[in-house]
């Protein structure tokens, strides 16, 4: 096998190898579906339809003042508060499953936030309903419905799909770690969450899309982005069709749904959540955390699942910004000249900040020699991904498999195409430095590669963090995700509320490695001093 290129040498030769890999390998003819403009577009079938057979005769005992009260407890509290209306005896763990999974029915046939149901969920629900009664209590968790996203493995009757119709009946044989710290936790699964297909390495146009659940949309309206690839652990904590969500991020997967639905979302450094038993993209880099409408239910949730037992809840204090300086990476920001509108969004970070009691220092850091992920995105596609399609028993071995079986039935399996899937056959054999190959072997280059991007990225953040003295960088949405996600460091958004359209976007901050519990502390003070956070239109009623 020939020697592969640098990871650096790669990332600045990107652009002119880009044009040579699509001359090396003409793709076949590809027929790809049209799209109607009309409802059809907006909800298509799904490939798997929810199932409420289980629920059916427990929603219809559930009238609709008690769906009114549990509404507004719902919607006025938050975990914590839940919580302790259940052990006060004034809701069930069985009512707030029913009310969520009422919600899915009304609203999900359009906002397409949830992938599947867990035709278990009310059974669980009674089961920590008797727990409690008997004095038992797990925890802040115990009966909280969540979701995953569904990435995250879950054995049968659920399934693990990735938004493919190659995993459509896919259920691993041992829940992810993560899923085991929830159910030990007690909380309650609802069912599984809507993805960008393959966390977004199958197209870009658009995110938030997927085979088997269709198109999903974002709560604050129809003509407003979800973005991806956790956009259904976002939109559905935003619209109020679940407690809080798991998500999983490469890079922006997390921050970037969160910012755009209206919603708390964070990554943790890399092994604060276990990743075993989630479909890799690129296994070195890829992270689980939560989607929350509060920090403090997101530190709840990030408790419960987290490899350590570390009460982040504790930590949160309404004063913790006080005199911290903070970076603010408004030259990065400013010079991105096709978002007219993050002045408008700057003038409010900057005012919560100043409500914060924070101190914000402008940096000039744009990070342009910031390695470029794109090649390590379809190695570990490549490497990661199908992998575990292999493990799974899937027909396909290699990108260029996955692209022929797609092909094969293209207005089922791929109606919105598969511009990743096209680029990385293109590419992949390039990276190989091989034209002879038709799929890179990455052998033990793809690990150095990813070791070498982390460590030219988290150089980066380390320079910016100790030549400015500051605590924190704050950016925007996830415009710096492919900084802080491919150098491991923690990041967070926080909702920033409306622009003048009615449109929600996020202050994302960035926090230094192994400093979960003071990055959730600053978000915290953040949303305390400001409560920027609007509450989508209520689509149930």
């Amino acid at each position: 096998m020939k020697g592969f290129p640098s990871i650096l040498m790669l990332c600045c030769l990107f652009p002119v190898v880009l044009p040579l890999a699509c001359k090396r390998a003409e793709p076949e003819p590809v027929v790809e579906p049209v799209v109607d403009p009309g409802e059809k577009a907006l909800a298509p079938p799904r490939l798997r339809e929810l199932d409420f057979t289980p629920f059916e005769e427990a929603l219809a005992s559930l009238g609709k003042k008690r769906l009114a009260e549990i509404a507004r407890l719902v919607r006025e509290g938050d975990i914590d508060s839940v919580g302790a209306a259940m052990a006060a005896g004034e809701v069930t763990s069985e009512e707030l499953t029913l009310f969520f999974l009422d919600g899915i029915r009304r609203c999900d046939g359009i906002l397409r936030s949830t992938l599947e149901l867990n035709p278990a969920a009310l059974e669980e629900a009674r089961a920590a309903d008797r727990e409690r009664r008997a004095g038992l209590e797990r925890g802040p968790l115990h009966g909280i419905p969540v979701n995953l996203k569904d990435n995250i493995g879950t054995t049968a009757p659920l399934h693990t799909t990735a938004g493919a119709e190659i995993l459509l009946d896919h259920s691993p044989t041992e829940d992810a770690v993560l899923v085991r710290r929830l159910r030990e936790a007690g909380a309650v699964l609802l069912g599984k969450a809507a993805l960008s297909e393959l966390a977004g390495a199958l197209t870009t146009d658009p995110p938030g899309y997927n085979a088997i659940s269709g198109m999903g949309r974002n709560p604050y309206g129809e003509q407003w982005p979800v973005s991806g690839s956790s956009s259904g652990s976002a939109v559905s904590t935003s619209a109020f069709l679940t407690m809080a969500s798991v998500g999983t991020e490469t890079s922006g997967s997390l921050v970037a749904p969160g910012a755009k639905n209206g919603v708390v979302a964070m990554m943790p450094g890399p092994g604060v959540v276990s990743t075993t038993g989630l479909v890799p993209l690129i296994r070195f880099q890829d992270s689980a955390g939560p989607v929350a409408r509060s920090v403090r239910d997101a530190a709840r949730l990030l408790a419960a699942m987290d490899e350590e037992e570390t009460d982040y809840a504790a930590s949160l204090d309404p004063a913790a910004l006080e005199g911290v300086a903070m970076g603010v990476l408004r030259r990065s920001l400013l010079a991105d000249e096709g978002k007219p509108d993050t002045e408008f969004w700057l003038a409010r970070i900057d005012e919560g900040l100043q409500k914060a009691g924070a101190i914000p220092r402008d940096l000039d850091e744009t990070f342009a020699e910031k390695p470029d992920l794109l090649p390590l995105i379809f190695l570990g596609l490549s490497h990661d991904t199908l992998g575990y399609f292999a493990e799974a028993g899937s027909p396909v071995r290699s990108v260029a498999d996955l692209q022929k079986y797609n092909r094969a039935d293209p207005e089922r399996r791929i109606p919105r195409g598969q511009n990743m899937i096209d680029l990385a056959v293109r590419v992949l054999p390039v990276l190989a430095d091989d034209p002879e190959r038709t799929e890179a072997d990455p052998g033990p280059f793809y690990e150095a590669a990813a070791s070498e991007a982390r460590a030219r990225a988290a150089a980066l953040l380390a320079a910016a963090f100790s030549d400015h003295d500051v605590e924190l960088l704050v950016s925007l949405a996830n415009a710096h995700s492919d900084v802080y996600a491919t150098a491991g460091y923690p990041a967070i958004t926080v909702p920033l509320g409306l622009d003048r359209e009615g449109q929600p976007n996020g202050v994302t901050f960035i926090g230094q490695p192994s400093c979960e519990a003071r990055l959730l502390a600053y978000a915290h003070a953040f949303e305390e001093a400001t409560g920027y956070r609007v509450p989508p239109p209520d689509r149930t009623e």
